[in-house]
């Protein structure tokens, strides 16, 4: 995906003709208006180009923070026609307790959700809304599943834009609230895809090649942030492939600049499918078991493509994540580091957590997540971690003064009964309801090992990690044994053995 310097803009920050490059034919468009597509298939563009010159490190170092510090990269806004609300300038944290739970000594996160709506895509809206404030725009029309629509909304009443947006009946409230408060006007009429276009209404979609170029910016930010040295490894949600994408463009316009150094892998993360449950039901965190919440849902993907390319050309790779890992991921990510982000921000923990293990990232290596919206944007997910958090596991009672038996840790000592094992590797072999992250798995092992129903069996070195192996006891193997007589009992209505008879035969 590399493309020719050459200008799209002229000097003085007067635009020419734009110069577009459709992302399904290749076809290259020519267009002024705020909302192009591809003449040819109607697909979505991107800019074809990059700035006719660049900035010095000095200029934009002595540049006030957010997105408008990279205004030569961008599309050419008159400072008087700027509507902004404060977005950029997020920071980038060093996460010590999150990289040693993952085995990470130089973790960074890139936390987008203190942006003025919680999410990145305000990155995107500045910028669209600068231009259209400067071309008397009056309307935009939106159609959304949430985030899109809660930084339209708001960044549209900032400049005195109607807003008018389509959302599907089931759109999590969070972001439905957002909307509602920034006085947008929503139509959530079942089966209607468009967006109710009035008169020269502004018709917006997440592929809006401006809005595109205002994600651009999270690139630019992360490497000055870091001293224009770019990471191993920068972790993204994939969605629709648009954020990727531009992460990996800032990324070359940097080095055909001279403002950046060194070289980086990009780590995408998809939805997979839902785990399904021993019943034949997934076990997403939506309101019904098989059913993930709305902004855990793959956004369709129009720059999957782009995003692959990106990827490759990066020497990168993509990982899936399912809906139960992202849920853990989210409350992993709070606990550890007080960032408490919506499950499709979080997915980036879970999947650099797999990408460890499997050797795609070493220990010692620079990794940044972008961690790109606010966890109470989604609301069903804040309440499936209540619930989890809140639901205690059946356990069996057993002697000495250890907690009693969960059903984790008595399925992870049936599978110690095949032969030692590993946290990763038992984590991989639990079953779909029982889903967790590496350091769960071993905090587990831990209290076993603590109620003497395991033990350490050695450990090994593998792929710049240390791995502890465990190993069964009598003790455990006695416990299982129980655990199988007590299903029995269930099965069977039988009533089950007093407490005492329980905690004898443990003595």
């Amino acid at each position: 995906m590399t493309y020719k310097l050459q200008p799209i803009y002229q000097p003085g920050g007067r635009s020419v003709v734009q110069s577009l490059r459709c992302v399904r034919c290749s076809k290259l468009t020519k267009s002024e208006r705020l909302d192009p597509s591809c003449e040819g298939c109607g697909g979505a563009v991107l800019f074809s180009g990059q700035p006719a010159s660049f900035p010095t490190r000095a200029e934009l170092d002595g540049s006030p923070a957010g997105v408008w510090r990279y205004r030569a990269f961008l599309p050419p806004v008159s400072l008087g026609q700027v509507v902004s609300l404060g977005e950029g300038g997020t920071p980038l944290l060093r996460s010590q307790r999150l990289g040693k739970e993952l085995g990470l000594r130089n973790l960074l996160i890139k936390d987008e959700s203190r942006n003025p709506t919680g999410s990145f895509m305000d990155r995107g809206s500045t910028v669209l809304l600068s231009l259209a404030k400067g071309r008397g725009v009056r309307e935009c029309d939106c159609v959304t599943t949430g985030n899109l629509g809660a930084s339209l909304a708001a960044y549209c009443a900032k400049a005195g834009v109607r807003a008018v947006i389509k959302v599907p009946p089931n759109v999590d409230r969070g972001k439905l609230y957002q909307m509602l408060a920034y006085g947008a006007e929503l139509d959530a009429t079942p089966g209607r895809r468009d967006a109710g276009r009035h008169g020269e209404a502004l018709s917006v979609s997440a592929s809006n090649p401006f809005i595109l170029e205002g994600e651009k910016t999270t690139g630019f930010e992360l490497a000055q942030e870091l001293g224009w040295k770019l990471p191993d490894v920068i972790v993204v949600p994939v969605g629709t492939g648009g954020h990727l994408t531009m992460i990996w463009r800032a990324i070359q316009e940097l080095r055909a600049a001279g403002l950046a150094e060194g070289s980086c892998r990009l780590l995408g993360v998809r939805l997979g499918t839902p785990f399904i449950g021993r019943r034949g039901r997934g076990s997403g965190p939506g309101d019904g078991e098989g059913e993930p919440s709305p902004a855990e849902l793959e956004s369709e993907p129009l720059f999957g493509a782009e995003a692959a390319s990106s990827v490759s050309e990066s020497g990168g790779r993509t990982v899936e994540v399912s809906p139960r890992e992202m849920i853990e991921a989210t409350g992993l990510l709070a606990r550890t580091e007080g960032i408490f982000a919506e499950p499709s921000g979080s997915s980036v923990v879970a999947a650099i957590e797999r990408a460890i293990e499997e050797g795609f990232v070493g220990p010692t290596e620079m990794v940044v997540c972008v961690i790109t919206g606010a966890g109470l944007k989604d609301t069903r997910s804040v309440t499936k971690l209540a619930r989890e958090a809140r639901k205690p596991e059946p356990a069996i009672p057993f002697g000495g003064a250890g907690p009693a038996m969960g059903r984790t840790k008595v399925e992870l000592l049936r599978l110690l009964q095949d032969g030692p094992g590993y946290g990763y590797d038992l984590r991989a072999k639990l079953s779909a309801d029982r889903v967790m992250s590496t350091a769960s798995v071993y905090q587990h092992l831990t209290e076993l090992e603590a109620a003497g129903m395991v033990r350490r069996r050695g450990t090994v070195t593998a792929k710049g990690r240390e791995r502890v192996f465990y190993e069964i006891t009598g003790r455990g193997t006695a416990l299982l044994a129980l655990a199988g007589r007590l299903e029995e009992l269930a099965g069977r209505g039988a009533n089950p053995p007093s407490r005492r008879r329980v905690r004898g035969a443990f003595r």
